[in-house]
């Protein structure tokens, strides 16, 4: 048997009278859930207590510390939702009245009370927060719905437009499965607000959209995509590479870690250009993050990132905001592209109980990836099989 909406949610009840709150708990206690304070600043406390519970608010408008109509006002800033009632003599009808004209406030009642008549008012105002409640629950459904795809679009316009850019593009799977985990890990997908503004309406949203294809189009160019052939007949070593790059750079911390055994597929000064895109990149993207680590690892190097830094900077990849990508965002996203093209592997892995993760960069020499299929049977590939994306906005 389930549990009644007047028992499910609380009243709460206020007047400076202690008679006067006996009285209503005892009339109403067994309809409802009833909480009781003596003043406003005794309610604003129960209040903050109980808010996800309390749905309608019933106060005398003449008490000590704060009126009746002051007490409201501060709960409809809390919780706009909750129902509020001002319970008030003949005296101040006036003043009731311009609460309810302007203040909000669901209905006024005058003292002394017409005890059915009142009762009626509080089923009815618990009715309406009901319905209100659930309207919201199904809004923010809905809007989740509209986030979703809204978001599914943008990343699949990245891959898209990558492809366009560069038909002949291989393994851009690889590439679209470390972005959307580069900016998924550590972004808010446990919070209970709706993703978008409620207010946000089909036209405003689609123009969002054209401005972050628009982005896209002119961040993700060809001489961007495309790096230098990597030539996997010979290998050098990773800390050769690796040095140059990070010794002087000043905002890298190398360190060297356990040498690879396996090296990179070479020459130097090649593997070098290539690698220099992402570190530019994650740079320019992790730029108030302060010193970044980087070490080697088999097979290749592996960063140590704020995943926090990293959601909220790449936020426009993943999440229909009204802002477009930033250069920074497409200059990341190109070099993930530009090095999956030559063969690189990526691995994202969160630290358990810390706003870090390891993003892990590697080769495999012995893997030519002249092998990978390119162009848009490519990108139906990656699509197909990344079990990241379709877990993420598959449903």
């Amino acid at each position: 048997m389930t549990e009644s909406p007047n028992k499910e949610h609380l009243i709460l009840f206020v007047d400076d009278e202690e008679k006067t709150r006996k009285y209503f708990a005892r009339l109403f206690g067994q309809n409802f859930e009833v909480l009781v304070a003596e003043d406003g600043v005794q309610a604003l406390e129960i209040f903050r207590e109980n808010m996800d519970r309390i749905g309608v608010v019933v106060t005398d408008q003449r008490m000590p510390n704060m009126t009746g109509s002051q007490l409201l006002e501060k709960v409809a800033e809390m919780k706009p939702t909750c129902i509020r009632i001002l319970s008030t003599a003949y005296a101040d009808v006036d003043a009731a009245v311009d609460s309810v004209n302007k203040g909000g406030i669901y209905r006024y009642v005058t003292k002394p009370w017409e005890v059915n008549d009142l009762e009626m008012t509080l089923n009815r105002a618990m009715e309406r927060y009901v319905l209100e409640k659930e309207r919201g629950t199904l809004l923010k459904q809905k809007l989740s719905s509209v986030e979703m795809l809204a978001s599914s679009d943008r990343v699949l316009s990245i891959a898209t437009i990558a492809v366009i850019g560069h038909p002949g593009l291989r393994h851009v799977g690889q590439a679209l499965t470390a972005l959307v985990q580069l900016a998924e890990v550590g972004g808010s997908e446990d919070s209970d607000e709706a993703p978008l503004d409620q207010a946000l309406n089909w036209r405003e949203l689609y123009g969002r959209h054209l401005s972050y294809l628009r982005s896209i189009h002119q961040g993700l160019t060809r001489d961007k995509l495309k790096g230098f052939e990597l030539d996997y007949s010979r290998t050098v070593a990773v800390g050769d590479v690796m040095g140059p790059l990070v010794g002087g750079n000043g905002y890298f911390e190398w360190l060297r870690g356990e040498p690879s055994t396996t090296g990179w597929p070479g020459p130097a000064e090649t593997m070098a250009a290539e690698i220099s895109t992402l570190l530019m990149a994650l740079e320019a993207v992790m730029r108030d993050a302060g010193i970044l680590l980087v070490s080697e690892i088999q097979g290749g190097i592996e960063f140590r990132l704020s995943s926090r830094l990293l959601a909220r900077n790449l936020e426009p990849l993943r999440t229909a905001t009204k802002d477009a990508p930033s250069t920074e965002c497409l200059a990341l996203a190109s070099s993930l592209f530009r090095l999956a093209d030559a063969g690189a592997f990526f691995e994202v892995v969160p630290e358990e109980g810390r706003d870090m993760i390891r993003f892990k960069v590697t080769f495999d020499p012995t893997r030519n990836p002249d092998t990978g299929v390119a162009g848009w049977d490519s990108l139906m590939a990656a699509l197909t099989g990344n079990d990241v994306f379709w877990a993420r906005y598959g449903g």
